[in-house]
């Protein structure tokens, strides 16, 4: 009778890379067989978080090759040991010193790297990246203070995204990344200042702008120098703590093929007085797009203020839509400051993000007060009576992120929570240089 053995070795991988983190442990002790497929999937995303269960990993890593050169993505999360080294000395430095020296070994083993996120304001961690090379890194981003940072990307010439988000941009030193050219650039993230990185060749195609200073007068010229990748970038989301009412127009002349667009305004609240003026200029210049399918218009709101979007929200934001879908006949996905979020479903007929209880409410009001076509109406009718299984028009496909989401550039997963709180608290297991 045929067993699991008798499988073939491309299916067991097949298997192996469904099977949760927790069961590849086991199937690691199974036998010779199991147990390469199952340490390739094992330590294939790495989440460290300083803590104990960190310490393994890189003492594993350090003595077993096969799990070193199976890490693709490695995520460095805040904890204790990811903290800034004393001058002073004592045990807690010594601690710190042993555990950055481990984590430098244990990183420069990992060869096969591709995706590298470090997500702490401190450079502790990135000491342990001042020797390391890793040759198929393709994804880097970091919120640490620049100091070993320019030294780290000259490294690594061959990166296709890049994101740097410093706390404080006053702290880059600019000279140290003077001469740095990446021509494989797609996707950026990076200061103003740092733009002249990307080279003129670059496929450049999405770029995110984290200032977060009242520059408002220096976005034309942000603008200026993005256009000469106007043939590949498709999108662009600027950050900036005010409303400008120029930028769209900027960004419509001067990068016209632009696909999606997001404007991040980050002082809190939702209903001010400049919001009116930003939504006229922005009327005023959806008809020089001729690409824009996605136009996401945000406020930064806390997660205890994202529910607060009321159906009065959308009885306004629903007639702005439709003024602006006609303005504009490429748009198909549109997000207003109030936090709801529209997707056009065909001709200039717009539905919402049917995830919210305020929409769920406007939308059978609007359906009951005939504000969408006879034929519309049909499958909204088919969609009621049925409780969304029959869903011709596609509604529960269309989820829009917040505005919390859509500037989060790390969003943390449900995989990358559970390697953080998954351990004992055993930081004492490593040695400590006298």
């Amino acid at each position: 009778m045929p067993t699991i053995t008798d499988l073939p070795d491309e299916l067991l991988d097949e298997i192996a890379q469904l099977l949760p983190k927790g069961t590849l442990f086991s199937l690691c002790t199974v036998s010779n067989r199991f147990q390469p497929r199952a340490t390739r999937w094992l330590y294939r995303s790495l989440a460290l978080a300083g803590n104990g269960e960190t310490i393994k990993i890189c003492k594993v890593l350090v003595s077993n090759k096969l799990a070193a050169i199976s890490v693709r993505k490695v995520l460095l999360w805040p904890g204790l040991a990811f903290s800034r080294l004393s001058l002073t000395g004592g045990p807690f430095y010594l601690y710190l010193s042993a555990f950055y020296k481990l984590l430098s070994r244990a990183l420069s083993c990992a060869t096969n790297v591709e995706n590298i996120r470090l997500m702490f304001p401190y450079c502790g961690a990135s000491l342990s990246l001042d020797a390391c090379v890793f040759p198929n890194l393709q994804s880097f981003a970091t919120t640490m203070e620049p100091h070993t940072l320019a030294s780290f990307v000259r490294r690594h010439p061959q990166l296709q995204e890049l994101h740097i988000s410093p706390s404080d941009l006053r702290s880059i030193p600019l000279s140290e990344f003077s001469g740095i050219s990446l021509s494989s650039l797609n996707s950026v993230c990076l200061p103003e200042s740092l733009l002249f990185m990307i080279s003129p060749d670059a496929p450049l195609q999405s770029v995110l702008s984290p200032e977060i200073e009242d520059d408002n007068e220096d976005i034309p010229n942000f603008i200026r120098h993005l256009s000469q990748y106007y043939t590949t970038l498709s999108e662009l989301h600027l950050c900036r703590p005010h409303w400008n009412a120029e930028v769209l127009m900027h960004v419509a002349t001067l990068l016209p093929n632009i696909k999606s667009f997001t404007f991040t305004r980050m002082i809190l609240g939702r209903r001010h007085h400049s919001n009116l003026a930003f939504f006229e200029a922005c009327e005023t210049a959806l008809p020089f797009f001729s690409s824009l399918s996605q136009l996401r218009i945000e406020v930064a709101r806390s997660r205890e203020l994202s529910g607060f979007t009321s159906v009065c929200d959308y009885r306004c934001d629903f007639k702005m839509v439709q003024i602006w879908g006609d303005k504009c006949p490429t748009l198909s996905i549109c997000a207003f400051p109030s936090g709801t979020a529209w997707h056009r479903i065909e001709d200039n007929v717009w539905m919402p993000d049917l995830h919210h209880k305020a929409a769920i409410q406007w939308f059978f009001e609007a359906a009951s007060t005939d504000q969408f076509p006879i034929h519309v109406m049909g499958s909204l009718q088919q969609f009621c009576d049925s409780r969304g299984k029959v869903d011709a028009l596609g509604l529960l496909n269309f989820r829009s992120p917040t505005a919390m989401e859509s500037i989060g550039l790390y969003p943390q997963t449900e995989e990358d929570e559970s390697e953080f709180y998954s351990s004992d608290s055993d930081e004492n297991d490593i040695e400590m240089d006298e």
